[in-house]
């Protein structure tokens, strides 16, 4: 019962000093890296090179539990199309082609923050914590899971803040399959975005 009563207090601290016990947002931005990295197959009579041809975009709801001494729970949900672009070339004669598509992704990072420098404005902070992954079509054989780091600076505006963020994100090793030794990349295990988050 006493445990229950300190995690209440716990909880609802960030009330008491008059701040928002959550708030809501949208956070986006753009990868700074490639999904996967720049690759050629040789066959016997076929050259098949695959890359990412766009970097594409990062975009989704973001949801923040404010607790006591500048720490805070962030979880977003985030669509990233990853770009898989093949060109086969037959070596004996000149035809060639190229297909580019982008298959859709969801991240969902759980990241603990800290924020220091406690100014009434400006509040730089450093987030880490575990961050999942789905992927449907061609690429399904890229990790799920992963763990991220980030590091940003919250301003706060009369009606809105304002949270840059630059975040690097280490994912697990593909799964076991065929194909990735065949005709498609593995994939680049460490990925760096940059975000901004706006929330209420």
């Amino acid at each position: 019962m006493r445990s229950l009563f300190v995690l209440v207090c716990v909880i609802l601290a960030p009330v008491a000093y008059g701040q928002h016990l959550f708030s809501f947002g949208i956070k986006g931005g753009f990868p700074l890296t490639d999904p996967l990295p720049d690759d050629t197959f040789n066959s016997v009579d076929v050259v098949t090179h695959v890359f990412s041809a766009s970097k594409n975009y990062v975009i989704g709801p973001m949801v923040e539990l404010n607790l006591p001494f500048g720490l805070a729970v962030e979880a977003d949900a985030l669509y990233r199309p990853l770009n898989l672009t093949t060109e086969t070339q037959i070596v004996s004669s000149s035809l060639a082609s190229r297909l580019s598509v982008d298959v859709n992704s969801m991240e969902f990072p759980i990241l603990l923050k800290a924020h220091f420098l406690h100014t009434p404005i400006v509040k730089p902070y450093v987030a880490a914590g575990p961050i999942f992954r789905y992927v449907l079509s061609r690429v399904q054989y890229v990790s799920n899971t992963g763990f991220a780091l980030g590091a940003g600076v919250d301003f706060k505006l009369p009606l809105v803040r304002i949270g840059p963020e630059l975040r690097y994100s280490h994912w697990g090793s593909d799964s076991a399959s065929p194909a990735v030794n065949v005709s498609l990349p593995p994939s680049n295990k460490n990925q760096v975005e940059f975000l901004i988050g706006l929330s209420f």
